[in-house]
């Protein structure tokens, strides 16, 4: 009887310290991709890798002439963008992988104000004029504005990403004060005079 609740006793202490790891946090593991010689840090959601750093490779520009704000990365022209040799598996992401990254994070596409706080899990949490984001997902959107024609940025209210066929993905300040977030295309026609910030995606 003594030797049988000692071994009881093992038993579910072993049970517990197992439940105990098993309710412990998955830490997701770095990774990162290189593309022309650059490494840039990824994140994976469901069934698709992404990049979360604005691509900062050959050609493109810079905020400014001192590159004052190297957190936006570069922004490219369509053409450019297209110029870009990526690692096998990557792409520009279509309206699809974008609406996905959404849908993963419980967001629509379009969506006019009426989900701020999930939009902002994919925001910075500095940058942005009204509405910083909380970022929790990781995904780190800056307000970079985009550049038209020969002008300056004028980055602090929108972000804007390049997509296949034309398009672009905005996430903007909006609504009464501007204190809410719209996530919406736009369609640019692949006109050289835009230049938008680009991130890249895989299939898992």
């Amino acid at each position: 009887m003594f030797h049988n609740s000692k071994i009881l006793i093992f038993i579910t202490t072993l049970s517990t310290f197992i439940s105990c790891k098993d309710d412990e946090p998955i830490t997701p593991t770095p990774t990162s991709v290189t593309i022309e010689n650059n490494s840039y840090p990824t994140i994976t959601f469901g069934d698709q890798t992404w990049t979360i750093v604005n691509y900062a490779g050959t050609g493109g520009l810079s905020f400014d002439a001192t590159n004052s704000k190297p957190e936006y990365g570069k922004y490219y022209t369509k053409a450019e963008v297209e110029a870009i040799i990526l690692p096998e598996g990557w792409r520009l992401p279509t309206v699809e992988d974008f609406k996905k990254l959404a849908a993963f994070h419980n967001i629509t596409i379009p969506s006019y104000g009426t989900e701020t706080e999930k939009i902002k899990t994919l925001t910075s949490v500095s940058n942005w004029k009204n509405v910083n984001g909380t970022n929790t997902s990781k995904f780190n959107i800056y307000p970079t504005g985009y550049i038209f024609g020969t002008g300056q940025p004028l980055d602090g209210d929108v972000a804007e990403f390049w997509m296949t066929e034309g398009l672009s993905l905005s996430i903007q300040e909006g609504g009464l004060n501007m204190t809410s977030l719209r996530m919406v295309v736009y369609d640019s026609n692949d006109s050289p005079d835009y230049r938008f910030t680009v991130r890249f995606v895989k299939d898992n």
